[in-house]
């Protein structure tokens, strides 16, 4: 099952397009947020299908040099040379 292509039966409210569209959204209003906080912002905005993916698109947007991560706070940022 890729999750990039959707197909017909692909539910795009939980797609990683979707979802990274909506972390980036998170990022961009707020600028750094923690891990679990945004988690929640995100399955509040969009339903609990999107627990599974989550850890996905965050790994998704990071390969694209989109976001950042804090280790020592355990937190995420934008990457602002690349948005």
């Amino acid at each position: 099952m890729s999750f990039l292509i959707p197909s017909k039966h692909t539910n795009l409210k939980y797609s990683v397009i979707n979802i990274s569209a909506h972390i980036l959204k998170n990022l961009k209003e707020l600028k750094v947020i923690e891990y679990d906080e945004l988690l929640g912002m995100i399955k509040n905005e969009l339903g609990d299908g999107v627990i599974e993916l989550f850890s996905l698109c965050l790994s998704f947007l990071f390969m694209h040099g989109k976001v950042i991560y804090n280790e020592s706070t355990d937190s995420l940022g934008l990457n602002n040379e690349t948005i």
